[in-house]
């Protein structure tokens, strides 16, 4: 069942676009992950409310396409079936199961709807302050993309995302046939870096091997746990490729 959007989220656009609630990763960026589909006629408010937010410097709002209501009469474009498993990879270690679109999940460990900006708002306030950061560091070299994850402590995994920061898909069928909805900062492939579990990490991928699918931007994240068991996300930057 879609979760119906709220009104109110409308009138909140401006303001969680232009306020800066306080980071929750000393001197990092938050990240907002949307779960949502083309097939889904409560998500357009949520993708536009990503749209906004993307002009927020202290955010990383990114949009995860998920293709389980491609039955609905309409295949996805955007979908990825990476996307779908993260998602209830992230209800199963909160333990309520709770999967739906169009569904926001911040920093890895906090949830709410994706079109209510005030929920996401109170998630990046209230987010757990006991893990550190991990230090994180993302430049363009040449022609690779260079990343070094500091030394610390715990364990988490590197994972480098293959960003496009604007898609327009015109929909011909399911339940927003009709409609064109511009999607942003759309992930369009994952790379697994490695696993840290405290020692300095250094590595590099070209660049050429991230510009995949309209691609124009990368994304790295720092975050515990791994693909099975993922956790809060201790650091995260985007760079452009282009």
């Amino acid at each position: 069942m879609h979760v119906l959007c709220f009104s109110r989220a409308l009138a909140l656009f401006a303001v969680i676009a232009v306020s800066a609630p306080s980071p929750a990763l000393a001197g990092g960026k938050s990240v907002i992950e949307l779960f949502t589909s083309q097939g889904c006629n409560s998500c357009p408010p949520a993708d536009k409310l990503l749209g906004k937010l993307t002009q927020n410097p202290n955010l990383i709002p990114l949009t995860l396409a998920v293709d389980y209501w491609d039955y609905l009469g309409w295949k996805d474009t955007l979908a990825l079936a990476e996307h779908a498993k993260r998602q209830r990879h992230y209800a199963k270690v909160r333990g309520d199961m709770n999967v739906y679109t169009p569904q926001a999940i911040v920093n890895g460990v906090k949830y709410a709807v994706g079109s209510d900006a005030n929920e996401i708002s109170s998630a990046l306030r209230n987010h757990p302050t006991n893990e550190p950061e991990i230090p994180l560091a993302v430049k363009r070299d040449g022609e690779n993309i260079s990343v070094d994850v500091g030394p610390g402590q715990g364990k988490a995994t590197v994972w480098m995302l293959s960003v496009a920061g604007k898609v327009e898909v015109k929909i011909a069928k399911g339940e927003n046939k009709g409609e064109t909805i511009t999607y942003f900062n759309v992930v369009r492939a994952w790379r697994n870096l490695g696993a840290w579990s405290g020692a300095r990490i250094m590595t590099s991928v070209p660049v050429a091997e991230l510009l995949n699918k309209g691609a124009d931007s990368v994304v790295v994240l720092v975050q515990n746990g791994d693909e099975k068991q993922p956790g809060v996300i201790r650091n995260a930057d985007m760079l452009a490729l282009r």
